[in-house]
């Protein structure tokens, strides 16, 4: 009889002591890999009549916080692999949910996320891959699209029809920095249709496919980071994800929710390790006399970085529920996780560096670690200062619609938000 899968915090104890040979491999062992697999992390945002083992966001992101206390590299591939489980879930056609969901699900293939260009980074928009559609392919996958396209039509996916579906799209445009595109097998791609954005999922086999290592960065060591070069790339048209024009807007509008709450709840992680690590040295350290704790400072530093901690526990719980519950303002909800939780590593990461000291200095380090992949966490899925944007534009829209309320008590400067 097989073992029941780990949970969040068995998970974490389990990984907990390859945290430095995940960091020096500047990859993620095969070993790990399976240990990740084993937990139904790769499964977990794909329906269970696909072979998945569906969890709710809280938990999802739980695997996340557990993981990311070892290795945020590692915690990268479950956000970007749940972000095309999940979008080919919503967006796919039947046809290609049934081909593709089984083998994500069973971590036989990973996939990547590829929306970042040298010329679109925050801006999702300015994408400057070109999708260009072809005269029509008699090839065997094509032809097996058009019952796909139709079963597909009513979330969306395949609405381009069974005529079209035999058609071919070609692609042209490269991919900046996505996470574990070195070894993913599939990649959820964005690009441009004339004025329309479509999403493609892209194979790495697929003719005109160029996978090539990306520069490496300080933080997210193990992430395999790769740069994807489309030239000339066909593929079928069943492998759209959405119809024309849901391709950034839709598609990777709610994969970017899924994903910022995954780097909120691995930012958690590291907030949290952070946290039990200062803790732990200051208990143990003396100085001056006396325990480095017993230092009026340092419990400031202490204290504070507790308090981001525990904020951000809380917002994440809250954003994982409105995703569950499908609130009204999910995104709001989501983006304030993110920002907050990353911040909150980012604070504790440095006040563990400033306590270890030299030691916190130590390449390879644990907190050398923290500290770099707490930077991270400030720019993948949004920006810092993106994320204040777009989440000031959403608060005023809840204002908005809150001061429309009957019972709304302030009248003065009303009208100040129009």
């Amino acid at each position: 009889m097989s073992q029941p899968p780990p949970t969040a915090d068995e998970l974490g104890r389990l990984l907990l002591p390859l945290a430095d040979e995940i960091d020096a491999a500047k990859t993620v062992p095969e070993h790990v890999l399976a240990e990740i697999v084993r937990s139904g992390a790769m499964a977990a945002m794909v329906p269970a009549q696909y072979g998945g083992r569906p969890l709710s966001h809280r938990a999802y992101g739980e695997l996340n916080r557990a993981v990311a206390r070892t290795s945020a590299s590692l915690q990268s591939l479950l956000t970007v692999h749940g972000m095309v489980c999940a979008s080919l879930s919503r967006w796919g056609s039947e046809t290609l949910r049934q081909r593709l969901l089984p083998r994500l699900a069973s971590g036989e293939l990973v996939g990547a996320f590829g929306l970042t260009e040298d010329g679109a980074g925050s801006d999702a928009q300015a994408v400057g891959t070109t999708a260009v559609l072809e005269e029509a392919s008699e090839a065997p996958e094509a032809a097996l699209a058009g019952a796909g396209a139709a079963e597909g039509g009513a979330t969306g996916a395949g609405a381009a029809g069974a005529g079209a579906a035999r058609a071919v799209w070609r692609l042209d445009g490269t991919k900046r920095w996505l996470s574990f595109g070195g070894l993913a097998d599939c990649f959820l791609v964005f690009a441009k249709h004339g004025d329309r954005s479509v999403a493609f999922l892209v194979q790495r086999d697929d003719p005109g496919v160029t996978v090539v290592p990306s520069r490496p960065t300080s933080g997210f060591r193990s992430a395999m980071l790769a740069d994807l070069h489309l030239d000339g790339c066909r593929v079928p048209a069943d492998r759209m994800v959405g119809r024309p024009g849901f391709g950034v807007s839709q598609v990777a509008g709610s994969a970017l929710s899924l994903g910022r709450l995954c780097v909120a709840y691995g930012s958690l992680g590291i907030a949290e390790a952070c946290c039990d690590a200062m803790l732990g040295h200051t208990s143990s350290r003396k100085q001056f006399g006396g325990r480095l704790i017993d230092l009026q400072l340092v419990r400031g530093l202490v204290g504070d970085a507790v308090v981001d901690t525990e904020a951000a526990r809380l917002l994440c719980e809250q954003a994982a529920r409105a995703m569950d519950t499908q609130d009204d303002w999910l995104i709001q909800h989501v983006l304030t996780a993110k920002l907050a939780a990353s911040r909150a590593a980012d604070r504790a990461s440095a006040a563990a560096a400033q306590l270890h000291g030299a030691a916190g200095l130590v390449e390879g380090s644990p907190v050398d670690r923290w500290v770099r992949d707490a930077r991270v966490m400030q720019i993948i899925e949004g920006s810092t200062q993106l994320l204040q944007d777009l989440l000031a534009e959403e608060s005023l829209q809840r204002f908005r619609v809150r001061r429309r309320h009957p019972q709304y008590p302030f009248e003065a400067g009303a009208d100040c938000a129009e």
